[in-house]
């Protein structure tokens, strides 16, 4: 009596088991997903508003999503490599902090370059019988982006009534660079102390722009080891791809075995480890 029923229970079974691990994936899904647009795509929306760069979380959603899609699929279609689509999908999913980043170094260095011919047109406005608002104002007026931006937002907070301390400060942990840093603490010094406020900034001025200088010889003088640096990490690469051209299938294991995807794991890594090694060699800090 029960043998007929016994594959209609498995199969009900079966289907419950299926229908149970598909929600489960489904709900860990969505909760990766939400911990995954909350602590990354929202954070650096937020972070970009900070560089007066002001992108809607739910865009930056859609450009991630469209291409952690399409791009590990064009590579999967163009290479037939698994491993390299997996690769795309994870820049892709990681690619907006990335950028956050190179877009924030790229403007802290900006500013930090701007600092010396703002701190000399201040001087200049305060010796011009200008008081330190309207001073700060006039540089957000005059100034290249992004220190008029900065300037600008100073001003602002001037005239909604806070603090100038308070607004130095918010100021110094935007930028967070040392030269800033030193601008602020002159300006409070000559705040609290009462000195000279506009010798010492041109002093800071002149200062800065000698640290710059230094700054690029030591770039000039380190740019060879640099590109040592860049040619040895490239060479294993350029021969893995001549060898592949050369011998296919000789090479083919190492794209398409286990075995060979450990091996290429081995080769990044030490890739990776020699490029950290290299840049802290070249890497000097004035």
């Amino acid at each position: 009596m029960l043998s007929p029923l016994l594959p209609s229970v498995f199969a009900l079974g079966f289907a419950l088991s299926a229908i149970l691990f598909a929600y489960v994936v489904w709900k860990l899904g969505h909760h990766l997903i939400q911990r995954y647009r909350d602590n990354v795509l929202s954070s650096t929306s937020l972070k970009l508003s900070d560089m007066f760069i002001f992108l809607d979380t739910a865009i930056l959603i859609k450009i991630s999503a469209t291409a952690t899609f399409i791009v590990p699929l064009l590579l999967l279609i163009i290479t037939g490599n698994l491993l390299l689509a997996i690769g795309g999908a994870a820049f892709c999913l990681f690619g907006p902090s990335f950028f956050h980043k190179r877009l924030k170094e790229k403007r802290r260095k900006t500013l930090i370059r701007q600092l010396p011919d703002t701190l000399d047109s201040l001087v200049g406005a305060l010796r011009s019988g200008m008081s330190l608002q309207q001073a700060l104002g006039l540089l957000a007026e005059q100034l290249p982006k992004p220190s008029n931006q900065e300037f600008g937002l100073v001003v602002r907070k001037l005239r909604m009534g806070v603090s100038l301390d308070d607004v130095l400060e918010e100021l110094e942990k935007r930028i967070e660079s040392q030269e800033y840093t030193m601008f602020t603490t002159s300006m409070r010094i000559a705040r609290e102390v009462g000195g000279n406020l506009t010798e010492a900034l041109e002093r800071l001025a002149d200062t800065m722009r000698k640290k710059l200088a230094m700054e690029d010889k030591i770039d000039a003088l380190t740019s060879q080891g640099k590109m040592q640096g860049i040619i040895v990490g490239c060479l294993p690469l350029f021969l893995m791809w001549a060898l592949t051209a050369m011998e296919p299938e000789a090479m083919a294991p190492m794209f398409n075995t286990l075995l060979g995807y450990g091996v290429l794991c081995v080769i990044f890594m030490l890739e990776f480890v020699g490029f950290i090694l290299i840049r802290k060699i070249v890497r000097i800090d004035v």
